[in-house]
């Protein structure tokens, strides 16, 4: 079983990102609205969409999102999300996104680094064919990544905390151009099943995404930093926010 199909599904999962706000979602949301205007790429895929923070953005927006991701427990508190919210056409697909689905799209959206957790690169690159199989003509792919220059310069590589009687510590270190962080619970709450984690994020720069982007149908036509849309800046930058067009 790979990392993440185990690790997305349980609920310290969520507790380990619960400082993910809803004004960063609401950012994100603005930035790509800004090049995507709904009036002109209505229909929205979200791959990847976890518990569904971005989803629901872009649908509140006035595009016809569908959002679709592994993990079945994100699947179902998607639609519990998007329920409460009111949003009862928002649609959510439990499915894997190297496996393109029989639809197409105006603008696929790829957020938060839901890339590079294959070991293989043509894995990696399966994510890429499959938005391209599934937007239409002119369509526009969003890829919110981890700017890997930045990670390098900025790893931290142990942290710790406690979260509501849970304590957790987490390492991190970069081998074969991986970023790996280790997390590790403990508290009578943990099962020692549940005790410890890993994600492994491959370390992708802006360069290889312009290669596999020509590769595979795309043109890179744009490239921000960090969720205000600032320029990218290399090293400095915190984010690598790529908008890329499908060619004709």
């Amino acid at each position: 079983m790979s990392w993440f199909e185990n690790w997305f599904d349980t609920p310290l999962y969520e507790m380990i990102y619960a400082n993910r706000n809803e004004e960063e979602a609401e950012m994100m949301a603005n930035l790509i609205e800004a090049e995507t205007p709904a009036d002109r790429y209505p229909g929205l895929l979200d791959l990847g969409c976890g518990r569904g923070r971005h989803s629901i953005a872009f649908a509140e927006r006035g595009y016809r999102v569908a959002g679709l991701d592994l993990s079945e427990e994100s699947i179902r508190k998607a639609r519990k999300k998007a329920a409460a919210r009111g949003l009862h056409d928002l649609t959510f697909i439990h499915g894997d996104m190297r496996q393109p689905l029989n639809a197409t799209f105006d603008v696929i959206v790829n957020l938060f680094t839901t890339f590079g957790y294959f070991l293989e690169d043509l894995e990696n690159l399966r994510v890429i064919k499959s938005a391209e199989r599934m937007l239409r003509k002119d369509g526009v792919f969003v890829v919110d990544y981890l700017n890997a220059p930045y990670v390098k310069a900025h790893l931290v590589s142990e942290e710790s905390g406690t979260y509501n009687e849970i304590q957790f510590s987490i390492t991190r270190k970069i081998e074969n151009n991986m970023v790996y962080k280790n997390i590790q619970f403990s508290g009578e709450q943990i099962s020692e099943e549940e005790s410890e984690y890993m994600e492994r994020v491959k370390l992708y720069e802006k360069e290889w995404f312009e290669e596999a982007f020509d590769q595979n149908g795309f043109e890179l036509k744009k490239t921000y930093g960090d969720y205000r849309g600032s320029s990218y800046k290399g090293a400095e930058s915190p984010r690598l926010i790529l908008i890329a067009k499908k060619r004709d």
